[in-house]
Parts: C-alpha cells; structure tokens; sequence
C-alpha cells in the first residue's frame, strides 16, 4: 500500500472513530455503529438492541390474507438513552360503581403501523356495607400442575384493599413481596416463572415464619398453603411450634391440595395445631370451593360478564395479547372479556392492541366500549370513551413521547413471561429474557419520579424493582 495512502485511511478511520460511539456486534452478525449526535431511537429485536436513524423508516407490511398472523413492521422502540421523560394520561370509562382507567403506551403512534400497549385498572368502589375490610393475606406455594389454577382462584377473592405475598415452601424465600392484591396477573406470572425453576426442599416452618413476617404485625392476616406434600414430610416440631405462635397472634392458617390426592397423608393435615385440610376430593372444582372457603370474597357481586371492546379509527385494530382475560378477534375490532366484579375489587391488566398504518400527521383514536351486567339494577348496560393518539413518522419523535409508567409495568410482565409477544416476538428466549431490560425501565421509572417529584412513579419502580429481584433469587 502507498504510505500517503495509508495515511489518508487512518486519517479517516480516525475521523469515523470520533463520529461514533463504539460499534457492537448484534446476535445475528450485524455490526452496529451507533452516530454520536444522530437522530433516531434504539429498536428491541429478537437480535438484541439496534439503532435505527429517522430516515430509517419501515415498509408498511400489506397483509392480503386477513387468516394471516399479524406481524409488527418493527420491533419495540425505546428512546435512544434508553431513559422515559414522560407518564401517561388516564382515560376513564365510567359508569355507576365501576371505574375503567386506560393508559396508553403511546400518543403518537407509527404511520408505517405497529402497536400500544394500554394498562387498564377496573375498579369497583364499594358502598358501605358490600364489601369486608381489606386483609393481609400470604400465601405459601408447593408444587402441582394445579397449583398455578388454585392461587389464581385465591387471588380473584382479594380486593384493591388487600395486600397479597408468595412464599416459595421450598426454602421459605419471597416469590412476591408485599404488594396490592390489584396486581393478579403479575403475582400469577411470577408464581409460573417460580414453578418452572429448580427448587430445593421442603421446609415449611421457615416459610411459615416468612409469610407472618411479611407483614409485620399489623393489620388482619390470613395464610394459605398450597400443598401436594405428603404429611409425614412437614409434621414436626418446629412447624408446630410456627403454627402454635400463629394462633396466639390470631392469623388466620388454612392449607389446601394443588393436586390429586394419592393417599390420606397427601394433603398437610395438622387439624390439632390449627391448620386443618380441604376436601379429599380429587376435582378440581372441590379444591377450588375450598380456596373460596379459605379466603372470603371481597364483597357482593356487582357486576356480571365485563367486556371491553377496542376499535380504531382508521380501522382495523385487534388486540393481539392480554396479561389477562380472554382476547376474542373481530373483523374490524378486538374484545377482551374480565368476567365478573366484585364490589371492592380492582384488578390491573395490559393489552396490545394493533394500529393501522395511515397518513403521518392524522389523527388516530380507539374507541373503547364497555358492556357489562348489572347485578344491582338487573340490567345490561353499555358505556363509551375514545383514546386519542396522532401518527407521525419521525421514530425519535415518537420514542421520545412514549409513556414510562406504562411501558415499565408491561416490561415487567414481559419477564416474568405474561407479554412476551409485545417486546421482542418469538426471539425472546434468543435474546436471553427481558429482565435486563425490564431493571432498566424500572430504573428509568425512578429517575423520573425524583426529577418530577412524582410519589405513584416511585412507588411503581420501587414494587417493579423489588418483584425483580424477588423472583430470581
């Protein structure tokens, strides 16, 4: 090579090397080189995170079969420091007794398409005399294919008054520290990631002695055991002795089996000490009755078969995954059933829901309709809000806007494995989970509540942190 040659090549490695960050190498063999001063926002894919300019703007995706399944034209985007400076906005669909509050992900939303993610909280406030004061309740997990069913079924008892722990019997650690009971699909996601992990062995006092401590020592208690262990393996001592300081503190102990009963010691039955069995009954539908009996209901029902459904304008929009609920699919819309609610109740949930590709600088808006039964009144009734967003497709521009709080809860569900779909597709395993990223968007959630002063913001990093870390230990 011509040594002025040579120079001039170094010279312009030089110049290349001060214009941008340090290159990295994506999961698929791609060679990033992210532009220090560019435009542009940082895309979750099944190959990790990547840069895309503004310029870099997708194809819009032309689906000619509707039986086709539908795919983003993008993957996830988060602002390029990887940092949320905005919250959400409520939209609240009401009627008597029943509160539905929607948050989007996003108010401007991609004119190439794509999707939001919408948190939404049903709350039902109970008139004087519908519903029971609000309880500490722990419940201490086993194993059993059924378990995950039976915890779920104690969960839909509680209400936003309650405050709800998981203890793993297996070593007696936090599955889900002190929380409201409005989370139920968190706490069901991280009970699944828990049961699918290797567990030690069975040692019930200690998890006894972690679920009375949960709380500390004020309010009303109540502890459930969900157990396939042989009795023989946990009468002892030292249970006993846990049991006996429970009563003398008046909590409320009560076990229950999460599978089918294989012989008379197959459900813990310490009836002397105060912690007595359920049925023997095998059916599912016997252990479920028996949780209901262990943990009293919020309060009356009030309404029957709560539906939301979600259509867009420009049309179509469907959802395509829930956290919870039932998701059916519609022409030109999507439906999302709760079943019913309780007076007291309240309970969290995330949607994605698809955006249409249309026309940058349009408006775009789902309309939510609600349709339930009224129990009190004994009729159906039906109520109506719009959630309006604009598209636009400058993609630094719509990263920057996108709401924190919203993204930070429906990451966590992501790693606890409720959401996976709505960050990084089927390549979620290949990217070595979201918890990484789920951390940081709890951290971004903190940064934003010191520099805002924002009480609810700190308060949600501080649980979605705090769940984080419970459920990989």
């Amino acid at each position: 090579m011509h040594p002025a040659l040579g120079r001039c090549l170094l010279l312009a490695l030089a110049i290349f090397a001060c214009a941008c960050e340090r290159p990295f190498l994506a999961r698929d063999g791609t060679l990033v080189f992210p532009e220090n001063g560019a435009h542009g926002a940082q895309i979750v894919t099944a190959n990790g995170l990547e840069y895309h300019d503004t310029d870099d703007v997708p194809e819009r995706l032309v689906v000619r079969d509707p039986n086709e399944p539908w795919r983003a034209p993008i993957g996830f985007i988060l602002p390029q420091n990887g940092r949320f400076t905005r919250t959400s906005s409520p939209t609240i669909v009401t009627t008597d007794g029943l509160n539905i509050v929607l948050r989007p992900s996003d108010t401007r939303v991609p004119s190439w398409g794509g999707e939001v993610l919408v948190r939404i909280d049903v709350i039902a406030p109970a008139a004087e005399g519908t519903a029971r004061f609000g309880e500490n309740v722990a419940i201490v997990i086993d194993d059993g294919p059924e378990l995950a069913r039976l915890a779920d079924v104690a969960m839909e008892q509680l209400s936003a008054r309650d405050r709800v722990a998981i203890v793993d019997m297996h070593g007696g650690s936090a599955i889900v520290p002190p929380m409201p009971a409005t989370h139920r699909s968190m706490v069901r996601a991280a009970i699944e990631k828990r049961l699918t992990a290797r567990r030690g062995p069975v040692t019930l006092a200690t998890a006894l002695r972690s679920a009375s401590a949960a709380f500390g020592v004020q309010g009303a208690r109540r502890v459930l055991v969900l157990t396939t262990t042989p009795g023989a393996s946990v009468h002892g001592d030292d249970v006993r002795n846990e049991l006996t300081r429970l009563m003398r503190e008046k909590s409320i102990v009560s076990a229950v089996a999460a599978g089918p009963r294989g012989d008379d010691s197959a459900i813990l039955e310490i009836g002397t000490s105060g912690l007595g069995g359920s049925s023997s009954d095998p059916d599912l539908a016997q252990r479920e009755r028996a949780v209901r009996d262990a943990v009293p209901p919020a309060g009356l029902l009030v309404f029957r078969g709560v539906t939301l459904s979600f259509e867009g304008t420009p049309a179509p929009s469907h959802v395509l995954e829930a956290s919870g609920g039932d998701v059916m699919w519609h022409l030109e819309s999507g439906e999302l059933s709760l079943g019913d609610v309780h007076a007291g109740e309240s309970r969290t949930e995330v949607v994605r829901v698809t955006v249409p590709p249309w026309v940058p600088g349009e408006p775009f808006s789902f309309r939510v309709t609600a349709h339930v039964d009224d129990v009190t009144r004994g009729i159906p009734r039906e109520f109506v809000a719009d959630v309006p967003c604009m598209y636009d497709d400058d993609i630094e521009r719509i990263a920057e806007s996108r709401h924190g709080d919203v993204i930070a809860y429906a990451s966590a569900l992501a790693a606890l494995k409720r959401l996976d779909a709505a960050f990084a597709g089927e390549g979620v395993i290949r990217t070595g989970g979201l918890r990484r990223l789920a951390q940081l968007h709890a951290r971004s959630m903190a940064a934003f509540a010191t520099d805002k002063k924002d009480f609810a913001a700190r308060e949600q990093a501080d649980l979605l942190t705090a769940l984080l870390m419970a459920v990989e230990r």
